[in-house]
């Protein structure tokens, strides 16, 4: 069930945002990506090196990392994802 309520509320998202350009989608996916790691969660350094943190400036995309889709075209609207799931699962 909960996963029905997730899959929904992704595809409401994907609605609003599927035509903005593509370094607008990166951008928000290192937003997205930051916000998952919360203040507490970042350590201090230490001299202990066996404890390494991700801070949120370490999830941010790099030129060349956003350079990597940009020739990427996107799916034509009618492309059927079922259809491709169960052609990939073969």
């Amino acid at each position: 069930m909960e996963t029905l309520t997730i899959e929904q509320e992704t595809r409401n998202y994907w609605q609003l945002l599927k035509d903005v350009r593509d370094q607008v989608k990166l951008a928000l996916i290192s937003r997205l990506s930051s916000s998952l790691v919360r203040e507490a969660d970042v350590e201090k350094p230490s001299d202990d090196v066996s404890h390494i943190a991700i801070k949120p400036e370490d999830l941010e995309i790099t030129p060349f990392v956003a350079s990597i889709g940009q020739n990427i075209k996107p799916l034509p609207q009618d492309f059927d994802y079922d259809k491709a799931k169960s052609d990939s699962c073969l």
